[in-house]
């Protein structure tokens, strides 16, 4: 945001109204399904039932794929960022590696025959700024990097494995999210 004054951060807890607008990202491709289960998925992570949110995404189009893992003529990707919601959650290794661990265990037991797509799972850093920003104060933590990757042998197969990926993604998270409203992070530190 510091290098591109265009770029503005967007609280979609208080405003879900702009999240079809407000995603430059995806307002070109809004003819394909994928973009209104990315809406979907966004809308649902910074909805009232969730305890999750997110604080970025970037949609890449449909380009020659170089990846030899995946024999497809194209791919496309795509990127979500989430955080725990309850700031200081953010701040704890265990409650991030138990939410990375389920979101990988959740996806992968969704759909295990489907070879057109992949979820990738990382840690971004982050400066809790609520929690305090100088050494010691509790304000460094994590977030979670979903990257979504899907393949096809031409741009609308491309952006029919996006759509598959990204409803695995959102069903994950919601068992996920279930799993944390039923006290499974609580339980880690008992």
């Amino acid at each position: 945001m510091v290098s591109d004054e265009s770029s503005v951060y967007m609280d979609f807890k208080l405003q879900p109204q702009l999240i079809r607008s407000a995603l430059e990202d995806l307002l070109p491709f809004k003819k394909w399904d994928f973009v209104e289960q990315f809406y979907s998925l966004i809308e649902w992570v910074n909805g009232a039932s969730s305890l999750l949110e997110s604080n970025d995404c970037v949609f890449n189009a449909a380009e020659d794929n170089t990846d030899q893992q995946y024999p497809y003529a194209k791919k496309c990707s795509a990127r979500l960022m989430i955080l725990f919601r309850d700031i200081p959650e953010n701040c704890q290794d265990k409650s991030i590696h138990w939410l990375m661990n389920n979101i990988q265990s959740m996806a992968s037991s969704m759909k295990p025959s489907f070879s057109a797509g992949a979820i990738g799972l990382s840690q971004s850093p982050t400066c809790y700024l609520a929690l305090g920003d100088k050494p010691d104060t509790g304000g460094m933590g994590y977030q979670v990097t979903l990257n979504f990757f899907a393949y096809g042998k031409h741009e609308q197969a491309c952006y029919e494995s996006m759509k598959d990926v990204l409803k695995i993604a959102q069903h994950a998270l919601l068992r996920v999210n279930m799993r944390i409203k039923n006290g499974e992070i609580d339980a880690l530190y008992r």
